[in-house]
């Protein structure tokens, strides 16, 4: 499926500026606006708005602001007005939202073919495929759809901040024209929030993937591409953007090194330091100027962890002395899971800190290395970082390593 989103909302937003000048002076546009409520100079109104729903509806903030069009003009911005768009932090309920309902349903319809909660639900799907987002627990659950993955490729530098705010805009859309309950958006909502949260650190770093993977995608001409920036630094730099006011926080999904980037290669290095001049040149190729890897950070104040990963090994001789199966042996090595000689189970491993105190960035990355460099991943070599999920029994701290697919 391919759209033409977005090149077209740009020539509407344009549009739209043009007709308000002929009627209005740009001043009195603004104080009509905020007159009518959808403006406010107070961001104290806005912590009556649940935290989840402000996060959610602002990931897809650079597409929302076009279509109310917030701090823009073909001929430049008068400069930081001190207002708060609400629609920039709340979807489904806020002022004017009639007079935006029919916008919204001609833009839904005619950028992704959404014209109804099953076509909605169907596109949503098909994001959260390309993302590979947990749909469990959601309405998404059971749907099935396919994109176009020449266009959408995830693995390139930024389509997936870009996927991101699509769904974002989607799901508030739809919310505000009545395809999506707000229980229904803010379960799904909630599991885009966290996949952003587990792949970005803050709103610049979700905006400069953003921008990267807009120009991966390309849909958009280069006129369209320099007000997108516009846009974008409107949000970065104004007062009343719901990105200088909404808070990036872990919530309850906490992890570390998620921002490092790694490849898997089952090679054996002869030493820490080797292994340390690897990384670092696979991050400054990998992430060029956003480059976070820090070797001596410390990540983990506990002298040992333990971790749990997706592996494929022969037999329970392929499993390293600190290592043990989550389940029980005779389902793990039962014929359904079998594939050409080997079994798909999940380990876990208890790491041991080299000073008996605490784990660097570097310490914990080279013992993962060693750990799953003999063991068989398939094609998720890819490395995204470790998830906390609970404590074992002696109260030891556990994460599940988790792999991005080739």
């Amino acid at each position: 499926m391919m759209f033409k989103f977005f090149r077209e909302l740009l020539n509407t937003a344009r549009e739209g500026v043009s007709e308000a000048k002929e009627e209005l002076t740009l001043q009195a546009e603004q104080k009509k606006k905020e007159a009518e409520g959808s403006l406010v100079t107070d961001g104290n109104i806005l912590r009556d708005i649940p935290y989840e729903e402000q996060f959610g509806n602002a990931l897809g903030a650079a597409f929302r602001v076009i279509v109310f069009g917030d701090w823009f003009t073909v001929f430049g911005s008068a400069g930081d007005d001190g207002n708060y768009p609400i629609h920039l932090y709340q979807f489904g309920n806020y002022p004017k939202i009639d007079q935006y309902r029919s916008d919204f349903i001609k833009l839904l319809k005619r950028d992704f073919a959404i014209t109804d909660k099953e076509s909605c639900l169907e596109v949503l799907t098909i994001y959260f495929t390309l993302l590979g987002i947990d749909r469990t627990g959601t309405a998404l659950e059971g749907k099935s759809g396919h994109t176009d993955t020449a266009r959408w490729d995830i693995s390139k530098p930024g389509v997936n901040a870009f996927a991101v705010a699509v769904t974002s805009h989607i799901v508030t859309s739809a919310t505000d024209v009545g395809y999506l309950s707000k229980p229904m958006a803010l379960t799904i909502l909630k599991n885009l929030s966290l996949y952003a949260k587990k792949h970005f650190s803050d709103w610049f770093l979700f905006s400069d993937h953003f921008l990267e993977g807009e120009n991966q995608v390309g849909l958009n001409s280069k006129i369209g591409k320099s007000y997108l920036k516009r846009y974008i630094g409107y949000l970065k730099e104004k007062k009343g953007s719901p990105w200088n006011n909404v808070e990036w926080r872990l919530g309850n999904q906490s992890g570390i090194l998620l921002h490092v980037a790694w490849r898997f290669q089952r090679k054996r290095y002869r030493s820490i330091e080797e292994f340390k001049n690897e990384v670092h040149l696979y991050q400054k190729d990998t992430l060029e100027n956003r480059n976070r890897w820090s070797p001596n950070q410390i990540v983990v104040e506990q002298s040992e962890i333990e971790v749990c990963y997706l592996v494929w090994i022969r037999s329970m001789e392929d499993l390293k002395e600190n290592e043990y199966l989550l389940d029980d042996e005779a389902d793990a090595f039962c014929e359904d899971n079998a594939d050409n000689g080997y079994y798909q189970v999940e380990l876990c491993a208890r790491l041991t800190s080299p000073n008996g105190r605490h784990f660097t960035a570097l310490d914990l990355l080279y013992q993962l290395e060693k750990q799953v460099s003999e063991k068989e991943l398939g094609d998720h070599i890819y490395f995204e970082g470790l998830d906390a999920i609970e404590k074992d029994e002696e109260g030891i701290p556990m994460f599940y390593l988790s792999c991005g697919k080739v």
